[in-house]
């Protein structure tokens, strides 16, 4: 409790006190419509005819049983109204006790923010695909000039070409193991810290490197066979397997994030034990009314909007 602030605590028993006054009012409330129904089926059918007497008796007997009805549904619109901005409040406040006192916590959003670096290492790597395509499909080319077919030896442009087309490849898998490094590395955070979470997508270990240098051996007829293959499979890993990943990470961004929010919501009902015992149920009418109090002065100093006028509890 010590850790907890004074803010916190008494946002956390208004939270309780409107708990316990939905949970009061809601059974009443409900009778009361079952009574007011019951008023309106019971009219006489020939009051129009009836005396005076008769009228007013129905008449006031319906308005007493709709004044309770409202009496009671002005109260509960008062609470549904109130607790969606004292759940906001409070869950601000524990998001601030959780960065200020909680290392776990903190350790954790900083492994989700590498989500920004791996999505950077995408782009590089969507890059690279692109420009190991490019100088595929340039090689494939000039293969074929100056080739001789009885010593199936490359000219010294082809030799070259296929030297460029090696080092894309390498340039294309070290993007590959800088980016999974990123993947890994936030996953041991995550779990170091507790969290036992999804991580984010290995990209595809390739032997890109390893293939252009087997296809530099292999005679020409050969060689173009290899080429349609490795070329199919980079336009396919740009156009179809980048964009997959992507969506992947933004799962897993959301799975993370809910995570954390449980953490979160695991600390708020870990925090409301801790106030249990400052909630008597004798305290309800007046700290509801001055919860309802509280937000409409701050909605009317506030330049961002307005709550609306909140009806109030009479009991």
């Amino acid at each position: 409790m010590s850790q907890l602030g004074q803010k916190i605590k008494d946002l956390l028993v208004r939270e309780a006190h409107l708990r316990m006054s939905r949970e009061q009012l809601r059974p009443v409330w409900v009778q009361k419509e079952a009574d007011l129904r019951t008023v309106q089926a019971s009219k006489p059918t020939f009051l129009p005819i009836m005396g005076a007497r008769a009228k007013a008796a129905y008449a006031a007997r319906l308005a007493a049983a709709q004044e309770t009805a409202t009496i009671f549904r002005n109260g509960l619109e008062v609470i549904e109204r109130c607790e969606p901005h004292i759940r906001k409040m409070i869950e601000d406040e524990i998001e601030n006790v959780l960065r200020t006192q909680c290392v776990e916590y903190v350790e954790a959003l900083a492994a989700r923010r590498q989500k920004d670096d791996w999505v950077r290492c995408l782009d590089r790597f969507g890059a690279k695909i692109f420009e190991f395509t490019r100088s595929l499909g340039n090689v494939r080319n000039i293969a074929c000039s100056g080739y001789t077919r009885d010593t199936k030896v490359y000219s010294q442009g082809a030799v070259q070409a296929f030297m460029l087309a090696i080092t894309a490849a390498q340039s294309v898998e070290e993007e590959i193991k800088f980016a999974n490094k990123i993947s890994t590395e936030q996953l041991r955070l995550l779990k170091e810290n507790g969290f036992d979470s999804r991580s984010l997508p290995k990209l595809p270990e390739t032997s890109y490197a390893i293939w252009v240098s087997k296809i530099s051996s292999l005679p020409l007829p050969e060689a173009q066979g290899q080429f349609d293959l490795l070329i199919e499979q980079t336009k396919k890993l740009y156009e179809s397997g980048i964009p997959e990943l992507r969506a992947q990470a933004d799962n897993v961004e959301v799975t993370q994030g809910n995570d954390m929010h449980n953490f979160l919501l695991s600390a708020w009902e870990q925090f409301r034990e801790e106030v249990a015992g400052e909630i008597y149920p004798g305290d309800t009418e007046r700290n509801v009314a001055e919860t309802e109090r509280m937000l409409v002065t701050a909605a009317r100093g506030s330049v961002l909007g307005r709550l609306e006028t909140l009806p109030s509890i009479t009991t």
